[in-house]
């Protein structure tokens, strides 16, 4: 993906309401193809994109730290593009509800600065 694509998606997130979802790392995706693609494309570009926990920041390369749970974003207007960060094992285990939604709140408000986040329940 290039510069342009990239300032392109993010303009999508920014200017959409977004979906989001914490799922564990050991749930299959394979009824939802879209977030199951977007899994996917993450583990396939450990080496090149370097990704570190949202919450500890210990890095997923080279196996340091395993995949606990995903957060997955998608913009209502382009269902079809995926956002992706992922807790350690640890973090999933060790983190309470509070601290995964204070740590989840952080992410997504880069994706969405002036979004607003509703409860679901």
């Amino acid at each position: 993906m290039n510069r342009h694509a990239r300032r392109s998606d993010m303009r999508l997130f920014r200017r959409s309401d977004l979906i989001t979802h914490l799922i564990a790392a050991d749930v299959p995706l394979d009824d939802h193809a879209t977030l199951h693609s977007a899994v996917l494309h993450w583990y396939g570009n450990i080496e090149i994109r370097k990704p570190v926990c949202v919450g500890c920041k210990m890095t997923f390369v080279g196996g340091k730290a395993r995949v606990g749970a995903f957060l997955l974003s998608t913009p209502v207007s382009a269902p079809d593009i995926v956002a992706t960060s992922a807790f350690c094992a640890e973090c999933h285990e060790a983190l309470s509800m509070n601290e995964v939604d204070a740590i989840a709140t952080r992410v997504l408000r880069a994706l969405s600065p002036n979004g607003r986040f509703l409860d679901a329940r």
